[in-house]
């Protein structure tokens, strides 16, 4: 399990100005595909407040209804009032800036090793002749802190792995939180998912996408559903490029200041027997300048099993095979990143 090394873009555009594209990363068709909204999308993305939420966790309530229908017709939402401290909050964003900052040589310090997922690079590069993302990132396994390979987390900037492990815990709380009150509003204990979660996984990606004189031609992150349960995306600085297929074309999302973008894994879709659905999503780039952000992905405990919950199925069929959690991701990190195409070798018609 791993991804094939290749070039790092940052360092493509310092040296040649970012006007010439090599041919891996032009992808023409990308600029065919219908994008409708034009940046004023944001308003239909549903918003949900984590405080309001909190407030109804012994008892049902309009917030909690409005993050099922959110669940279940949207995949998406953007989380207002959440528990992260904000002094965490921009530190995160900060450190993230500056370690992007760093000479090229310093960063390589971080870089993956062959077969490995950790570390500064690429993932889900599986041959040498497939279209590229126009991007970088950092890879870090953050949850439970025994997974954690401190090689590759950075000891420059000086206070990033100290954030990083304040950000981890405060973020994977909101997740479990927001497990719960799904859990519920599917008829289930609280603790039905949550409980698979323990001691649960949870991975960052850090984003760098430069930008691009030809970004009509290049893709940031190819279309994709995410694997896990549940992400929370942070955007590090000003410029968007968050995009989700939403009726066939492509729907810009605009982060509301200081939200989190959250959105339902394929496990979540799994675990809930579609109930719940992952959506397909991509970033795109801007022609002047870069874009960071940073996604928290959060799985369940390395034992689990990933099927249909017994408790939702008792009166219909399983649509989803179950797998172990580690063969399950296996399949997902050797394939390249193709909108749903995981998920539908999960479906058993």
């Amino acid at each position: 399990m791993g991804s094939l090394p290749v070039p790092s873009v940052q360092a493509l555009v310092e040296a040649t100005g970012g006007d010439d594209v090599p041919p891996r990363y032009l992808r023409p068709d990308a600029a065919e595909e219908a994008v409708t909204g034009d940046g004023d999308g944001e308003a239909q993305i549903p918003i949900i407040d984590h405080r309001r939420l909190l407030l109804e966790l012994d008892h049902g309530g309009e917030e909690s209804a409005r993050l099922h229908r959110a669940c279940q017709d949207w995949g998406f939402f953007q989380l207002v009032n959440h528990s992260v401290p904000d002094d965490v909050v921009e530190s995160m964003k900060v450190n993230i800036q500056q370690f992007f900052q760093l000479p090229a040589e310093t960063k390589k310090r971080f870089a993956q090793e062959r077969g490995q997922l950790e570390g500064y690079g690429q993932l889900f590069v599986v041959s040498e002749d497939q279209k590229l993302d126009w991007a970088d990132m950092l890879f870090l396994y953050a949850q439970p802190p025994e997974r954690r390979k401190t090689k590759f987390w950075p000891d420059q900037p000086a206070t990033f792995r100290s954030t990083l492990d304040r950000y981890s815990g405060a973020v994977k709380d909101v997740s479990d939180s927001l497990l719960a009150t799904m859990a519920k509003n599917l008829g289930l204990k609280r603790e039905t998912i949550a409980d698979k979660c323990i001691r649960g996984m949870q991975s960052f990606r850090m984003n760098y996408y430069p930008p691009c004189a030809q970004a009509e031609r290049v893709v940031g992150l190819s279309p994709h559903s995410d694997a896990n349960l549940l992400t929370l995306v942070l955007q590090v600085n000003h410029v968007q490029g968050l995009q989700i297929k939403r009726n066939g074309s492509w729907l810009p999302v605009k982060p509301v200041p200081g939200a989190f973008i959250v959105n339902i894994g394929d496990m979540l879709e799994v675990f809930t027997n579609g109930r719940y659905r992952s959506i397909e999503h991509r970033a795109v780039v801007d022609p002047k300048e870069e874009r960071l952000s940073v996604a928290a992905f959060h799985f369940p405990d390395m034992d689990a099993m990933i099927g249909p919950l017994k408790e939702l199925t008792a009166q219909e069929d399983d649509a989803y095979k179950t797998l172990d959690l580690e063969s399950f991701m296996k399949i997902f990190f050797a394939t390249k990143l193709e909108g749903k195409s995981f998920l539908d070798r999960m479906k058993l018609n």
